[in-house]
């Protein structure tokens, strides 16, 4: 071999040590990522007078909600031209949505029918029980537009089907950004909770 070959090997193996120590370098130097923003399902405002003075005159328990796969990821999702599933930057929920989700529509509930006087959380020894499936929760950011179909059901204590039925209404707001989206999913379970007080409401009291 060479000298010059022999010197030509050696200048590029320091030119390539070189090179790595400036990528390490600037890698060293890039800054941190932002941190994400945790993103929670707001709750809802305090009940009134009189929905906390209520006298209670039967007992029903509700069930977590149940929601589609895609619900169950930690990144906040919404919809980009009706077809792709997209996240927000830097934005992950704080807790399982159908935990949150759980909460308000049993708030909204509470405020709505607080005669019904609702147990918390799912006990099997409550005399009835409120079982929410969601089939479709769809969050149009772009058009400002959540839509959701769910089914529901009211069992007794043996699990005999009372009554139930299925409910389909979109809802209208601003979705910016995660935090946006969350408080229109909130306001999407307060008018669902509307309707399922309307029915519930109407069964004998057991």
């Amino acid at each position: 071999m060479s000298e010059a070959h022999t010197l030509s090997r050696q200048r590029s193996a320091v030119a390539s040590a070189w090179a790595l120590a400036a990528v390490l370098l600037v890698a060293g130097c890039a800054s941190p990522p932002p941190p994400r923003a945790l993103v929670i399902i707001p709750s809802a405002p305090p009940a009134s007078a009189s929905a906390a003075q209520a006298t209670p005159s039967a007992g029903i328990a509700l069930s977590p909600l149940r929601l589609p796969e895609h619900w169950q990821r930690r990144q906040v999702l919404h919809l980009r031209q009706d077809a792709e599933l997209v996240a927000w930057p830097d934005a992950v929920w704080a807790e399982r949505v159908e935990t949150g989700m759980t909460r308000r529509l049993s708030q909204a509930l509470r405020q709505r029918a607080p005669e019904l006087g609702w147990w918390t959380g799912d006990d099997a020894l409550s005399p009835r029980r409120l079982l929410v499936e969601v089939q479709q929760l769809d969050v149009h950011a772009a058009r400002g537009e959540v839509v959701g179909t769910l089914n529901w059901r009211v069992v007794d204590r043996q699990g005999r089907v009372l009554d139930g039925g299925s409910l389909a209404s979109p809802l209208h707001a601003p979705i910016g950004d995660a935090q946006q989206e969350a408080e229109a999913l909130a306001k999407w379970l307060d008018a669902q909770a509307d309707a399922l007080a309307q029915r519930v409401r109407s069964l004998p009291a057991h």
